[in-house]
């Protein structure tokens, strides 16, 4: 019921407001950002003054939306921040924000607006930079129970998502091929162990075995006098041609 200066109570304001969040959501979300407001406040059943009034802007309407899908990823990421399996609790969370994305046009555009992986501005200070701390915990842990390869940092992941959810969205629901192949070149080398005293894969068909660790895993040069990787663990490798020829060695053979 109107008050008696003539504006909406503020029952009837906080109606109204979550009216035009509802549409502005799935219009955003279908049409991208460039659906006019004037479409919103019909969809919502209000004028576009209602719409003015709780949302100077467009672009205000539209981080508000933004943050409001945010802040439920950073509310999905606390609860796997305490997962039992670290590595499955990492992927399953980059696999869930990069399927939501590429089914919403607005979170696609918001990630990748400013730069490649980028939470948009208006959630800087809030969701966003809440988003960066859950995301981190989550590769933190992922990364010392070798799950994740250790030189990945967060805004390596977010560009990753951001690519990603927008390449799913190009190539349609349900693929989730791309996806796939972003946690994948993700995860961390594998070690194959046949026996006890195997440490490393083989290199030039061999097996590396413990008194032979101090040379590279893939070429046999001696490893550098600083041995220990960024995770904490012995170096297996001498440089990163060498990481990376293992790693395309282990793909081609399956493994």
């Amino acid at each position: 019921m109107p008050s008696p200066e003539g504006l909406p109570s503020r029952a009837d304001a906080r109606r109204n407001r979550a009216r035009v969040l509802a549409a502005a959501r799935s219009s955003f979300a279908a049409e991208g950002r460039m659906v006019p407001l004037g479409t919103i406040a019909a969809r919502a059943g209000v004028g576009a003054g209602t719409v003015y009034r709780h949302f100077p802007s467009k672009e205000d309407l539209f981080e508000a939306v933004i943050a409001d899908s945010v802040e439920r990823f950073v509310a999905e990421g606390r609860a796997l921040a305490v997962a039992e399996d670290p590595g499955a609790a990492f992927f399953g969370f980059l696999e869930r924000v990069v399927g939501e994305a590429s089914l919403n046009r607005a979170l696609c555009e918001a990630f990748a607006r400013e730069a490649p992986g980028r939470i948009p501005d208006a959630a800087a200070d809030g969701a966003g930079r809440e988003f960066d701390e859950v995301l981190s915990a989550l590769l933190r842990r992922s990364q010392e129970a070798g799950a994740v390869r250790a030189d990945v940092e967060v805004p390596d992941v977010r560009a990753l998502v951001a690519g990603c959810a927008a390449m799913e969205q190009a190539r349609g629901p349900g693929v989730g091929v791309l996806t796939a192949v972003m946690c994948d070149g993700l995860r961390a080398e594998r070690v194959v162990t046949k026996f006890d005293n195997v440490t490393e894969e083989p290199h030039g068909g061999a097996a590396v075995t413990r008194d032979e660790t101090d040379r590279c895993g893939m070429c046999g040069d001696p490893l550098p006098g600083d041995r220990a990787s960024r995770a904490g663990r012995p170096a297996r490798f001498c440089g990163a041609a060498c990481r990376q020829k293992a790693y395309r060695r282990r793909t081609r053979a399956g493994g």
